[in-house]
C-alpha cells in the first residue's frame, strides 16, 4: 500500500475514535505537513466519509475548523450465526442498527442450515431499493474458520464442514463479503466499540457453549490452522465427563449455561433446594433465565453462590493455566450469565491471585466486557472495517487507552 493510501486511513480512523478534531491536531497525529493534511481532508469530505463540524477553541487568531466522521456514508449488513438461530442486520459504521431480522434454526444443519442462512439474507436484502451504499457483508459464526478464505472449516454441532461461505455469498449477492469467528469478532467489537483496547488480551465468552479469542501485539492470533481459542475444550477436571469433543473434564461443561441450567434443575428437583432463582421464575423451570442467576447471586443467595463457586473454580483454573502461557495484559469475560455477576468476578479474582505466579497475577486484569448488547453484529462490523478501512492495521499513531 502506498504512503499517501496509509495516511488517508490513519486520519480517516483518527477522526472516526477520536474526533471532531482541527487539521493541524490531524497533521500533527498522523505525522504529516498541515499542506498534506488538508489534501487528506480534502478528499475524504469529497469520498463523504468526514464532514465540518463547527469551530474548536484559539489562544489567538482564527479558530480553527473541527472535522468528524460520518458514520451514515454507507452502512453493512451483518449476520450472526448461531446453534439456534440467525440475526441479520443492517449497520452504520459506528454500529447503530436500521434494520434487522432474526430466523429460528430450531434442528437444521449442514447444507440445509446453509440453504435457511442463504433465504433469510435474500428476503432482508430484498427490502433496500440499492445497495450502492453498502460497503459489504459481514458474518460471524462459531467454529473453526479460515477468515482470509471465507470458509467454515468446522462446526460439529451446525454440521458444517469445508463451507466456502463468502464465495457463496459474494455468487449470490454481488457484495464483497467476509467471513470470521464469532469469538474474534467479539474481542474486535470489544477492541473498537468498547473499552477493552489492549493490546494483548485474552477474550472469553460463557454462553451457550465456551470460546475465546486472543489480541497478540494488537493483531488476532489464529494459529496454524485457524483454530486458536478453544478454550472451551480445556481440560480443567482429567478424568472428568466425557465431551461430544471426545475429551474429558472439559471447560465448557462445567461453566456454560445448559451446564448452570441443569445444576440449578438437579438441585430444585432431586433435592428440594430452595432459591431464588426458581422463585423468579415463578417456579416454572422452563422460564429460568441466566439473569435469574445473575441476580440471586448479586443478592447473596445461598444456593446461586454455591453455583457461583464452583463456576469460579473452573474458570480459574483454565485462566490460570492461559495466564502462565500467553501473558496477556487483560482477561475479559462476556456472558448472560457471566456479565454483571459481581460475586463471580471477586471469587475469580481471588482464586486466580492465589493461583498465578505473582507478577502475572498483579499485573493481569481479570474483568467483564463493557459491552453488554449487540457484540455479535458489532463483532461482523469490526471484522469488516478491519477490511475496507484498514482499522486495526495502521494505527500505530494511536495512543492506546490500556497501555
Amino acid at each position: 500500500m502506498q504512503l499517501h493510501e496509509v495516511n488517508r486511513i490513519n486520519a480517516l480512523n483518527l477522526i472516526r475514535l477520536r474526533g471532531p478534531l482541527s487539521k493541524n491536531m490531524i497533521a500533527k497525529q498522523i505525522q504529516v505537513s498541515p499542506t498534506t493534511a488538508a489534501t487528506i481532508l480534502n478528499k475524504l469530505i469529497d469520498e463523504g466519509y468526514v464532514q465540518e463540524e463547527g469551530v474548536g477553541h484559539s489562544t489567538g487568531g482564527r479558530k480553527p475548523v473541527l472535522y468528524r466522521f460520518n458514520p451514515d456514508k454507507s452502512f453493512i449488513i451483518a449476520l450472526s450465526l448461531a446453534n439456534s438461530s440467525v440475526r441479520i442486520a443492517a449497520l452504520n459504521l459506528e454500529g447503530h442498527v436500521r434494520s434487522e431480522q432474526y430466523g429460528q434454526v430450531d434442528s437444521l444443519r449442514g447444507e440445509a442450515y446453509i440453504d435457511f442462512v442463504m433465504k433469510t439474507l435474500s428476503e432482508f436484502i430484498g427490502r433496500f431499493e440499492k445497495l450502492d451504499e453498502c460497503l459489504g457483508i459481514s458474518i460471524v459464526v462459531p467454529g473453526i474458520v479460515q477468515a482470509e478464505r471465507g470458509i467454515v472449516s468446522y462446526n460439529a454441532k451446525l454440521d458444517l464442514y469445508d463451507v466456502h461461505l463468502k464465495q457463496k455469498v459474494e455468487a449470490a449477492f454481488g457484495l464483497r463479503t467476509y467471513v470470521d469467528n464469532d469469538m474474534n469478532a467479539m474481542m474486535m467489537a470489544e477492541k473498537q466499540f468498547g473499552t477493552a483496547r489492549y493490546k494483548e488480551m485474552l477474550f472469553i465468552s460463557v454462553g451457550e457453549g465456551v470460546g475465546s479469542g486472543l489480541s497478540v501485539n494488537g493483531s488476532i492470533y489464529r494459529g496454524f490452522s485457524g483454530s486458536a481459542g478453544e478454550i472451551g475444550h480445556m481440560s480443567v477436571l482429567p478424568g472428568g465427563p466425557a465431551c461430544p469433543c471426545g475429551n474429558q473434564g472439559c471447560l465448557e461443561n462445567y461453566v456454560n449455561w445448559p451446564a448452570i441450567y441443569s445444576r440449578i434443575l438437579s438441585a430444585w428437583l432431586t433435592q428440594g433446594v430452595k432459591t431464588a432463582i426458581i422463585e423468579s421464575a415463578a417456579g416454572r423451570p422452563e422460564a429460568i433465565k441466566p439473569t435469574d442467576f445473575v441476580e440471586a447471586a448479586c443478592a447473596g443467595d445461598p444456593f446461586a453462590l454455591t453455583v457461583v463457586e464452583e463456576m469460579a473454580e473452573s474458570l480459574a483454573v483454565a485462566i490460570t493455566n492461559s495466564l502462565h502461557l500467553l501473558n496477556p495484559q487483560a482477561v475479559v469475560l462476556t456472558g448472560p450469565h457471566v456479565q454483571n455477576n459481581l460475586p463471580l468476578f471477586k471469587r475469580l479474582n481471588e482464586k486466580i491471585n492465589s493461583r498465578a505466579l505473582n507478577p502475572i497475577a498483579r499485573h493481569t486484569e481479570v474483568k467483564p466486557a463493557s459491552l453488554e448488547t449487540n457484540k455479535d453484529i458489532l463483532g461482523a462490523l469490526a471484522v469488516l472495517l478491519q477490511y475496507e478501512m484498514q482499522v486495526g492495521k495502521y494505527e500505530l499513531f494511536l495512543p492506546e487507552a490500556n497501555d
